[in-house]
């Protein structure tokens, strides 16, 4: 199975990225330079949607680490949203769960963007 990486422009100014398929050692160049991509454009509040992964290997996870380090150095951040069952073990066995906003869905994960605006005030 291959990768499909979707990105669309959303209210204040979040950018969510759906990504499908398997993410491996041999494509995860190209979530990363999606990421770095929109980060080159400005665009530092992302939200990764991963109802459609089907495999994500450690090179995913290291795009996923990349992607909040770029992020948050520009005071944004990322977050996700549909981790699969098998995805959220994954995150609590490698204790993901304490560095990433995960989410139930797009609009909730966007709402949570211009509440962390209203608390930075």
């Amino acid at each position: 199975m291959s990768l499909t990486i979707d990105s669309q422009q959303h209210e204040n100014n979040v950018v969510v990225i759906a990504v499908g398929g398997e993410v491996t050692f041999e494509n995860s160049d190209q979530f990363r330079e999606k990421i770095d991509q929109l980060c080159e454009q400005g665009k530092y509040r992302l939200v990764i949607d991963l109802a459609g992964l089907q495999y994500m290997s450690s090179a995913g996870m290291g795009v996923l680490v990349h992607g909040l380090k770029k992020a948050r150095a520009k005071e944004g951040d990322l977050r996700l949203i549909n981790l699969s069952d098998k995805m959220r073990r994954v995150f609590l066995i490698t204790q993901f769960t304490h560095h990433f906003t995960v989410l139930p869905n797009i609009e909730e994960a966007i709402k949570s963007f211009s509440t962390s605006d209203e608390s930075s005030r």
